[in-house]
């Protein structure tokens, strides 16, 4: 055996990294679903926006309008509707990068008196 122990063994350094990598390799799938969620939540609230700016505008015209965009690959879709009193109904929809399907509305009363 050797009795000059001051160093690593070469064995020692491979175990090391074969250590390493199998913890990276085991926890790159979570990190990736993670990442994707991240956008999908950006997206999300890019939506969100857009809908409130909908809602905020009084420039919605009678019955049902729709519009469709592509903003960074993702194509979206504004659907507004007028309901039976003075209510509009805001929805938006697309596909996340995620491949999830999301839609969300919102409500909004005005008046032409403002």
């Amino acid at each position: 055996m050797l009795r000059n122990n001051k160093g690593y063994l070469l064995l020692e350094a491979l175990f090391g990294v074969l250590l390493i990598s199998a913890v990276f390799s085991i926890c790159l799938p979570f990190i990736y679903v993670a990442y994707q969620e991240q956008k999908a939540s950006k997206e999300l609230l890019y939506a969100m926006t857009e809908v409130d700016l909908a809602a905020a505008k009084n420039s919605i015209g009678e019955g049902v309008t729709e519009k469709e965009w592509v903003q960074e690959g993702i194509r979206y879709q504004l659907l507004t509707r007028k309901g039976v009193t003075d209510e509009y109904e805001i929805c938006i929809a697309f596909h996340g990068s995620n491949q999830k399907e999301y839609t969300t509305c919102a409500s909004s009363y005005w008046t032409d008196s403002l």
